[in-house]
């Protein structure tokens, strides 16, 4: 792949409204919603997503940089770090119809934007310590203006 054909993180850039649930240990119950904002904006060659959400009466903020694409890769690496010291690195990578895979080392999610690019919905999954793979979060996201 040359540089000016691989993937884009344009279709994300902008403003959402942040809507969803938290699922416990038994991948259906609902344990806490989330509300609060995304954003994501170009920084040079960079994406500097912020999250500002709460989580079952708890805010939680965090920056992630995603770094230009890696064809080696085949993604955008990711770093994110969050308002109680936690770091994360991970890697988003998105296929030919535009459904968008995360992984970190312990979760990862599939998300969908929709066709006209003002609504997306993300589907998150964890590892439990057992290795057992469980319904984590379900996000919806709505374009602001």
């Amino acid at each position: 792949m040359s540089e000016t054909d691989h993937p884009t993180l344009a279709p994300l850039i902008g403003d959402w409204h942040t809507q969803g649930e938290m699922f416990g240990a038994d991948g259906s119950t609902v344990v806490a919603g989330i509300d609060g904002t995304d954003a994501y904006e170009w920084l040079g060659p960079f994406v500097v997503h912020r999250v500002d959400v709460v989580i079952g009466g708890e805010r939680t903020r965090a920056l992630e940089i995603f770094e230009p694409y890696d064809p080696a890769r085949g993604a955008f690496p990711t770093r994110a770090y969050d308002d109680r010291g936690g770091v994360e690195t991970s890697e988003a990578a998105v296929d030919g119809d535009g459904e968008w895979t995360f992984r970190a080392a312990t979760a990862h999610a599939v998300l969908r934007v929709a066709a006209d690019g003002r609504s997306m919905r993300a589907h998150w999954v964890v590892r439990d310590a057992d290795g057992r793979e469980r319904r984590w979060m379900e996000l919806r996201f709505s374009r602001r203006s």
